[in-house]
């Protein structure tokens, strides 16, 4: 998906295999001027931020071909030492799967269906906008 070079917002990595709720998450943080990619499986993902170098990465933890959680490891190993916000927006939302998430190193964990204005508000705060 290109990018608008004029944007100078923060980067968004989208990470999500359903497409209305990555068209969701796409136009929202381009509407707080963040620019944004879109990945669809954990390895796209991983190529996708290796060379995009995200500063917030949106992450479904029930992705096709790896778990959120493992992706989430890896993103953090391979863009060290740079700054990067995690925030799993998932339907796994028991106390273990919170668990799991700041196991892995997911700085936010947000429940599917009931995400969207948790979202907002964490994302206006990310941009510097609250």
């Amino acid at each position: 998906m290109s990018n608008s070079t004029s944007v100078k917002g923060p980067r968004v990595l989208v990470v999500e295999d359903d497409a209305d709720t990555a068209d969701f998450l796409s136009r929202y943080a381009r509407l707080l001027t963040c620019v944004v990619r879109t990945a669809t499986s954990g390895r796209h993902a991983i190529k996708e931020a290796q060379e995009f170098l995200p500063q917030i990465v949106l992450l479904d933890i029930g992705l096709p071909d790896m778990d959120g959680w493992d992706l989430a490891r890896q993103l953090r190993q391979r863009l060290q030492p740079r700054p990067l916000v995690l925030i799993a927006i998932t339907g796994f939302g028991s106390e273990d799967d919170r668990i799991r998430s700041l196991e892995a190193g997911i700085d936010y964990h947000l429940n599917k269906p009931d995400f969207r204005e948790d979202l907002i508000r964490l994302l206006l705060r990310l941009v510097g906008r609250a």
